[in-house]
């Protein structure tokens, strides 16, 4: 099992996973979100072809509307 960092927790996973492959599988609805990888800003179509790492970092914001 390899470790990351999601939003501040400590996850544990199966290699290989796509960043989109996570998403998913963590319920998130990939329309609303925006992902930071390791401090940058991941583009959407690099969700399903970027491989995630042993000890990466993702932040995942949720994009909420409001008036």
């Amino acid at each position: 099992m390899f470790k990351l960092n999601i939003n501040g927790l400590l996850y544990e996973y199966q290699p290989p996973m796509s960043t989109f492959d996570l998403l998913t599988y963590l319920g998130f609805n990939t329309d609303l979100i925006l992902v930071d990888y390791n401090g940058t800003l991941l583009p959407k179509e690099q969700w399903e072809v970027l491989s995630l790492k042993e000890g990466d970092s993702l932040e995942i914001l949720t994009l909420a509307g409001g008036g």
